[in-house]
């Protein structure tokens, strides 16, 4: 095949050339609702795609897209800071400058397409060393909806201003915290079916992920809300770990006697810190009164803010 030009309407000639057997990785900035016929992947393949709360909202990227892809059993992964078009298979790479959407259809876009393997390499590296990798999962499709219906209100990511990560972990700004003691348990059959679900099940392979899904079971509905942040603390107090967003309402497990299930995002990147340092460093700070060993919700502003700052967040 050698390497080949294709524009301006080049998603005829994209579509073909990804027709190869094994995995194909794409990183696409954008997908419109029409994504999945003009990049037919399966499951096995890794989609990167810039779903960040502002590409959604602007209608830069479909959730419905996003819901097609993991039916089919892709894994879709989101990069707030993404705009490159790439594709690699097996044999083939494509680099170019369309998103996988009617406008780009309508586009005076323009891509290579080669079957040089240092550029195929190339392009799966360049993918693997994507950072602020989100996993997109039920409660990540779940909160791009609700994105969605809130319709264009915010310039379109990456024409309109510079593209800069935004804070699609902590809310902006924190208003609620609660230090919390971890609790070790297992999961009933029940609750396991609950988190699959909501996590989906993944073919290996792709940048790693910085912000995974995890769960919080309360025996009892409690004052715990989407949005809060929460500090866990290890049940012997040595350790205190890093915060956790609450990304879901209470949902009630059946056949616990009143349980409920909240689900939490929290960062792969961050170390568990020595409770006692972390207690000398908000002392250091002018909080001598920081309670790291007794479960409360976290009043003051300012304790908030030293609390997260204890890993620079």
């Amino acid at each position: 095949m050698g390497t080949t030009f294709h524009g301006p309407s080049p998603w005829p000639h994209i579509t073909r050339a990804i027709r190869t057997r094994g995995a194909r990785y794409a990183a696409i900035g954008y997908l419109g609702q029409d994504a999945p016929d003009l990049l037919p992947l399966r499951a096995g393949d890794i989609l990167v795609v810039n779903a960040s709360r502002a590409a959604v909202k602007a209608h830069a990227t479909s959730p419905a897209a996003l819901a097609h892809y993991l039916n089919k059993g892709v894994r879709v992964l989101s990069c707030p800071t993404l705009h490159a078009k790439v594709i690699a298979t097996t044999t083939r790479a494509v680099i170019g400058s369309a998103n996988a959407s009617e406008n780009s259809t309508l586009a005076d876009d323009g891509v290579v397409i080669t079957d040089d393997p240092e550029i195929i390499a190339s392009v799966r590296k360049f993918i693997d060393a994507l950072t602020e990798i989100t996993e997109v999962d039920q409660v990540f499709l779940d909160d791009a909806i609700r994105e969605w219906e809130i319709g264009r209100a915010v310039p379109l990511p990456g024409v309109t201003g510079r593209i800069r990560p935004e804070a699609d972990f902590l809310p902006a700004p924190v208003t609620r915290m609660f230090v919390k003691h971890a609790v070790d348990y297992e999961p009933t059959p029940t609750e396991k079916r609950v988190l699959d679900r909501q996590r989906g099940r993944h073919a290996t392979g792709g940048p790693a992920v910085k912000y995974q899904l995890d769960s919080l079971r309360l025996e009892k509905p409690g004052t715990i809300r989407r949005g809060d942040v929460i500090v866990f603390v290890s049940t012997d107090d040595q350790w205190l770990y890093p915060p956790a967003v609450v990304t879901s309402d209470a949902m009630r497990v059946p056949r616990s006697g009143g349980a409920v299930l909240h689900f939490l995002r929290t960062r792969t990147d961050l170390p568990a810190l020595p409770l006692t340092d972390a207690a000398k460093a908000l002392t250091d700070l002018g909080h001598p009164g920081s309670r790291l060993r007794t479960d409360h919700y976290v009043r003051s502003p300012s304790l908030r803010a030293a609390l997260l700052g204890l890993w620079e967040l």
